[in-house]
């Protein structure tokens, strides 16, 4: 196992809310990684699909473990500005998440993750989140 795949693992373990949606990590590379979201009973809204917050929380998230990636040791972070579109519903069995970095600063840093249906290449949600370093 990759060291940054490790590390995200980690760091998944510590926010119960990843924890809550079950959200694994597929792939960690600098500056870039894939997230699993598996389609489950109580996250999904009256008509089937998954809810509408557990997307923006999946792709928070997302974007925060690309950051993660880049980060100085003894640095963590929180986010402090997002934008999401949601463009077509998330109904698969898996859902999949692509996060990238922008622009990696001192202070902040600015991420894009990409939501998809598994088996799709059709964007269904995107969002650009910025985070804030701080010391830990």
């Amino acid at each position: 196992m990759n060291e940054l795949l490790h590390k995200i693992e980690n760091e998944i373990q510590r926010q119960s809310y990843a924890m809550l949606l079950g959200l694994q990590v597929k792939e960690a590379e600098e500056g870039r990684v894939v997230i699993s979201c598996q389609k489950r009973p109580d996250l999904l809204q009256q008509t089937g699909i998954l809810h509408g917050g557990v997307i923006g929380g999946l792709c928070e998230a997302t974007a925060g473990y690309a950051i993660q990636t880049m980060m100085p040791e003894g640095k963590d972070l929180v986010g402090v500005e997002y934008k999401i579109s949601l463009m077509r519903a998330l109904s698969a069995d898996t859902v999949i998440a692509v996060g990238k970095v922008l622009k990696m600063g001192k202070q902040l840093a600015v991420a894009e993750a990409e939501v998809f249906n598994a088996g799709s290449d059709k964007v269904a949600a995107k969002i650009i989140f910025t985070g804030m370093l701080i010391d830990k």
